[in-house]
């Protein structure tokens, strides 16, 4: 690797690393729609299987997945957490990538130097 791609990669990681320490807001989960029954013993759409919209957060804890109400109300706050979690993630892994590059081109240096060095 020469001198440019390692400046190129070493301010790509800045730059991730600045995007990611501003989303201070973020969740994982997924917002979902259910359809869930009501408690009342007449209700014509439960008695038909259509149930009633209820938008959920669904998170996974320990192998178990967990449901939050959201409601209208909180639907698209939910969204805007998630995305955020989503984007944030795809940043880690970039930052990964770029890493692994910057470590394999330390490697190879490394590696070339004491080539020749005579052993």
């Amino acid at each position: 690797m020469d001198a440019n791609e390692r400046r190129r990669l070493l301010r790509r990681r800045r730059l991730l690393v600045k995007r990611l320490a501003a989303v201070e807001e973020f969740v994982r989960g997924s917002v979902v729609l259910m359809k869930r029954k009501c408690v009342r013993a007449r209700c014509r759409r439960c008695a038909e299987g259509e149930g009633h919209p209820t938008w959920v957060l669904t998170v996974s804890e320990a192998g178990k997945t967990r449901t939050v109400y959201l409601g209208e109300k909180r639907l698209a706050e939910a969204r805007r957490l998630t995305a955020n979690y989503r984007r944030a993630s795809e940043w880690v892994e970039e930052i990964a990538r770029v890493n692994l590059a910057l470590l394999k081109a330390g490697a190879a240096e490394t590696e070339e130097q004491s080539d020749g060095e005579g052993r």
